[in-house]
């Protein structure tokens, strides 16, 4: 029998390097997401859908994504990505081909992919901008009769942190709005945070998923790398989106030297 639910696997925050080999805050986040790609692969069924959130490349040029869009090729999943304020969403455009899909329709769901790199204040803040949000809109009004998931960077909610509440998605406020007639949304991906966060939020399911590199600690007033143990290691998320509109979610960390996974709901 077909299975009804549409599988998701969210990957975020790779911040991969232009060289390979250098460090990013002392962690080698190029084999981190090798080891974590390949778990996917032995461990995923083949219609999974793998959606990058952002932040893949720390800065990096053309070599850095065309590197990853190598490692993508080899894995069997649909794969779709968006830009995160570190990355250069023109050499994604130029590199990515069917990476660049904005709405994705499987079963009765649709996907609705953003850019939130708009209006970039330098310190790690993006928006959405005028011209995504008329194009949020008129997907949401092709798409009334499909359950919608949207994935963007940013996070469009507080996480209670002092320095990263001032570089979440600018214009929330204007997002929030748009959102409001449309009933159909039942949730919201993002990235950014580098935290597990899952809120309620004005009737709307909203997950944030840790990094595949390093992890920053909540509720914190300047950038503090996580440093509970368990809480530290690579991570995913995992989503199926049932034919009746729910989402069932869990995080998953990723044990480098073990190949285990620790799950969280």
């Amino acid at each position: 029998m077909n299975n009804p639910t549409v599988k998701l696997v969210q990957v975020t925050d790779c911040h991969l390097q232009n060289d390979p080999s250098q460090l990013y805050r002392n962690q080698d986040v190029e084999s981190q997401l090798d080891q974590l790609l390949a778990h996917l692969k032995s461990t995923l069924p083949e219609e999974t859908l793998l959606l990058l959130t952002g932040d893949i490349v720390h800065h990096g040029g053309p070599d850095a994504y065309r590197r990853l869009t190598a490692k993508l090729a080899s894995l069997p999943f649909d794969t779709a990505w968006i830009p995160g304020n570190h990355d250069d969403a023109d050499l994604m455009q130029a590199c990515g081909e069917r990476l660049n899909r904005k709405v994705i329709q499987v079963r009765g769901w649709c996907l609705i992919l953003l850019d939130s790199t708009s209006e970039p204040d330098g310190r790690g803040s993006g928006a959405l901008g005028q011209a995504e949000l008329a194009f949020l809109t008129q997907a949401l009004d092709q798409n009334s009769d499909r359950y919608c998931l949207i994935v963007l960077h940013h996070n469009p909610v507080s996480v209670e942190s002092g320095w990263q509440d001032p570089i979440m998605l600018a214009d929330a406020d204007q997002f929030w709005r748009v959102l409001e007639p449309y009933s159909q949304v039942q949730g919201i991906i993002c990235g950014h945070v580098h935290q597990e966060w899952r809120w309620q939020y004005k009737g709307v399911d909203v997950m944030s998923c840790p990094a595949s590199s390093v992890q920053f600690k909540k509720r914190c007033d300047e950038m503090t790398l996580e440093d509970v143990p368990a809480l530290q290691a690579p991570a995913y998320r995992l989503l199926e989106l049932s034919e009746c509109g729910e989402i069932n979610s869990q995080v998953k960390r990723f044990n480098l030297a073990e190949d285990q996974n620790i799950s969280s709901v």
